[in-house]
């Protein structure tokens, strides 16, 4: 009897920690513009996301999988990204995340679209320890109304470290592609939902 409860006490101990396992240092921030009709979004263009990390490529990687996630989940139709940076670039603004209202009626008219999402990839380190490596990963998205220039919506995520199962067991490492995959499909949700 006493091996038996001895055996339910270990099976216990790790369950609760495989079930913390997939939870690694996570922060988030969301506004929602309380009286925007989201319904009048049918097409959006994604912005070339900003790297503000020191890891190279992190944030073309991040955009291109914002965009494959928005399709996905078919809520918009998102202009190919070619032609928003096609269209960004003749709009004349250096840095995408900064368009004016001006520039932004120039993208709706050239594009056809109501919204355009901007982004930007703040964080993006490996942390290595005894359990391994583990990816960090912070990124940042807005969608800004192209009518009226404003911020409508704006999310903020940041994911990975080292799991409670890594810290424990040296196990469960992580990758940067990990990270950042979680992290769009975090912000994705966010904006979805």
């Amino acid at each position: 009897m006493v091996r038996i409860m001895h055996s339910k006490s270990i099976l216990t101990l790790a369950l609760a920690l495989f079930l913390l396992g997939g939870c690694a240092a996570r922060r988030t921030t969301v506004f929602l513009h309380p009286e925007y009709d989201f319904a009048l979004v049918e097409r959006v263009a994604v912005a070339s996301f900003e790297n503000l990390s020191r890891e190279q490529g992190v944030s073309a990687y991040a955009t291109r999988l914002f965009i494959t996630e928005l399709l996905s989940a078919q809520a918009f139709d998102v202009v190919e990204p070619g032609e928003t940076a096609r269209i960004l670039a003749r709009v004349g603004q250096e840095r995408a995340g900064e368009l004016d209202l001006a520039g932004l009626r120039k993208v709706q008219d050239s594009l056809g679209v109501q919204a355009v999402i901007f982004g930007s990839v703040g964080e993006a380190a490996a942390l290595g320890g005894r359990s391994g490596t583990s990816h960090v990963v912070s990124i940042d998205a807005r969608m800004v109304d192209c009518q009226t220039g404003t911020t409508v919506w704006s999310a903020s995520v940041s994911i990975g470290g080292p799991s409670a199962l890594a810290r424990t067991f040296g196990a469960g490492e992580n990758t940067r592609s990990d990270a950042v995959h979680k992290a769009v499909r975090k912000l994705v949700k966010l904006l979805l939902h």
